[in-house]
């Protein structure tokens, strides 16, 4: 059992997880882990994480279409994500959405397109924004200047340089990191959250992907989330129990809820 007292884990994919989500959730509750945000990627994840979110005790949802998958999107695609959220409380976030120029999996012109529609969806529904962002950076930061969001905006993997961060900082994101945070390689990305303000810190999974050390390389689940609070209190020289309370406190402000 961890030492903290209930870790939030902001970022995870339920539906991607090879098992069946009552059993992650009830698993990852007995290491110390809840409430769990589950992220849509397309409309068909989108709509299992909110059935997810309202039929699961410790649940929430964000919805929303990866940019790696805008090349092909529909002309209802939005009115479909809006058709989701309907009636769901527990429906918390639009995302994750973004830009990434790392697969080019999509065009930047489709990718961009989409992101500022998810912008303005989540204005019109008052939601946070969860944002993807891979070698990226500038054109992450023109867009939601451009758009400017009303609401939370959650750097999703946190993969930028001290310059992008103060960015960032700047506007008033929330910074969360994974399981790359805990790689014994990973020195840099342990420098730049020590310089994230503990108000701003957020921690997550993206399960099933980037299992933490020692699981490198496995299966993510979000129950390794506490392997990432426990990384981080150490870099913030923060007591576990202390370090529990901030991120319980940061999720809720993130997402605008009552954890």
């Amino acid at each position: 059992m961890s030492a903290f007292p209930m870790i939030p884990d902001t970022h995870a994919h339920l539906d991607l997880i090879d098992e069946d989500a009552r059993n992650v959730v009830e698993r990852a509750r007995e290491h110390d882990v809840s409430p769990i945000i589950t992220v849509g990627i397309d409309l068909s994840s989108s709509r299992l994480a909110a059935k997810h979110a309202e039929t699961i005790a410790g649940v929430f949802a964000s919805v929303g279409i990866h940019p790696n998958s805008t090349q092909d999107l529909k002309p209802d695609t939005f009115d479909l994500l809006k058709e989701i959220i309907s009636g769901k409380k527990n429906v918390v976030a639009i995302g994750e959405t973004g830009l990434d120029y790392y697969r080019k999996a999509a065009q930047k012109e489709s990718q961009e397109k989409s992101f500022r529609a998810h912008i303005r969806l989540a204005k019109e529904l008052s939601k946070t924004l969860i944002i993807h962002d891979r070698d990226a950076h500038l054109d992450v930061l023109r867009t939601l200047d451009e758009e400017r969001p009303e609401f939370p905006v959650v750097m999703h993997c946190f993969s930028g340089d001290e310059d992008f961060l103060s960015q960032c900082l700047r506007r008033g994101f929330y910074i969360s990191f994974a399981g790359p945070l805990t790689f014994p390689n990973a020195q840099r990305t342990r420098e730049i959250a020590s310089c994230v303000p503990l108000k701003s810190v957020l921690v997550e999974t993206d399960a099933p992907f980037l299992s933490p050390h020692p699981f490198r390389g496995k299966k993510n689940l979000p129950e390794r989330a506490r392997l990432v609070a426990e990384a981080l209190s150490s870099i913030h020289r923060v007591d576990p129990t202390e370090m529990s309370a901030i991120l319980r406190e940061n999720t809720g402000a993130a997402f605008l809820v009552d954890i």
